[in-house]
């Protein structure tokens, strides 16, 4: 029994726990990315976290706002936050640079917008906001902006297909460039989706307190 005990305990990873004090930002993180070098990057309320497995830096945002959302993609670490949304870039001597792909684009956003949600499709960048998705093509620098009559509650890549959730409407996608209807179940105007997977051959949909569809 105790050579068994000992196996299973062999395969479970380690797990160590980081305190606001060991990462030097605040207590709130509100988003998470992993780099193909394994760095870790987290959206924190005092800005971009990063992590190489032995010491962490803290990376202010331009307009020192809270830093809502992350995701790594080649060499390139987009964030959204308040009124802005970019990228970072490691320059010759290791650090991180900002661009606003607001500013690069000459997007005007809305009063007191934040980006919640980064994914991409294609050549295409996606970031999302309550009221607005932007879609922005980084080889061409063609943008589009869908708008939302409710808000937005989420944005998920799913399958190659970009789905959202409009607050008590339901659930649509992004095909084409247009907005399509997906469900308008009493369940997805009442839950929130946190996420579409398939098992099998089955689509489930994970909703934050309503269960699994």
């Amino acid at each position: 029994c105790l050579f068994l005990f000992q196996t299973t305990a062999q395969e479970i990873p380690p797990i160590v726990p980081y305190l606001p004090n060991d990462y030097g930002a605040d207590n709130q993180i509100w988003d998470i990315s992993q780099s193909a070098e394994n760095y870790i990057y987290a959206a924190n309320t005092q800005g971009l976290l990063e992590f190489n497995g032995a010491n962490w830096r803290l990376y202010t945002a331009p307009n020192n706002s809270i830093i809502r959302s992350v995701k790594v993609i080649d060499n390139k670490i987009f964030t959204g936050c308040f009124m802005d949304f970019g990228f970072w870039e490691r320059d010759i001597f290791g650090n991180l640079n900002y661009t606003s792909l607001t500013d690069r684009f000459n997007l005007i956003v809305e009063e007191e917008e934040e980006f919640w949600n980064i994914t991409e499709l294609d050549d295409w960048m996606v970031f999302q906001s309550y009221s607005r998705i932007y879609l922005l093509n980084l080889l061409n620098k063609e943008s589009k902006i869908i708008k939302s009559d409710s808000q937005i509650l989420n944005m998920i890549n799913f399958e190659d297909m970009i789905y959202f959730q409009k607050s008590e409407v339901g659930l649509f996608k992004i095909e084409n460039g247009s907005v399509v209807g997906v469900n308008n179940d009493q369940v997805l105007k009442q839950s929130s989706v946190i996420d579409i997977f398939r098992v099998n051959k089955k689509v489930l949909i994970l909703t934050n307190n309503s269960g699994i569809f």
